[in-house]
């Protein structure tokens, strides 16, 4: 079923007949599809990322200075 915001807000019960009828609402606004609505039980879990394989980790693992030297460096005044 397709569903506007307009019929979320003027047709919620039919709507709601949709979802209890296991069926997936795609969600429009002017014309343009903006997400899904699924029945609970439906739904895929999560996948959750790998912490290790995050491009932020150890990033500085090579960097030997210390924390408060670095905050230090950083909030140092700019030359003009």
């Amino acid at each position: 079923m397709k569903a506007s915001v307009m019929d979320l807000r003027y047709r919620t019960k039919e709507v709601l007949r949709a979802l209890e009828a296991r069926e997936e609402i795609v969600l429009t606004h002017r014309g343009a599809e903006k997400g899904k609505i699924i029945p609970l039980g439906q739904q895929q879990p999560a996948r959750r990322p790998q912490i290790s394989k995050l491009a932020a980790v150890g990033m500085w693992a090579d960097d030997h200075e210390s924390v408060p030297d670095m905050v230090a460096r950083l909030r140092k005044p700019r030359p003009c």
